[in-house]
């Protein structure tokens, strides 16, 4: 999944917007990590998933939470190069 926005919430939890996402694969409370041209920058765990507008024009768009810290500018999430994959 590609990240196209990243939003830092009051309490530590971050949410990344993602395209890409292919229906029946759960997320939710597995390890993801996140990378740039095959080298990982760290691994999150996704802890929820947050409701989007517009959902159904955009099937493969979501928006996963996490309380870990991301390191990521969000400037480099809305280029669209950062991913989302198994760890």
């Amino acid at each position: 999944m590609k990240i196209t926005e990243k939003f830092v919430l009051s309490g530590g939890v971050t949410i990344l917007a993602c395209t890409g996402y292919e229906p029946g694969c759960e997320v939710v409370g597995k390890k993801l990590a996140l990378i740039l041209d095959g080298e990982i920058r760290q691994t999150l765990t996704i802890t929820g998933e947050r409701k989007m507008l517009h959902k159904r024009d955009k099937l493969d768009h979501r928006a996963f939470e996490t309380s870990d810290t991301v390191l990521l500018s969000p400037e480099e999430a809305r280029s669209g190069h950062w991913q989302l994959v198994s760890a």
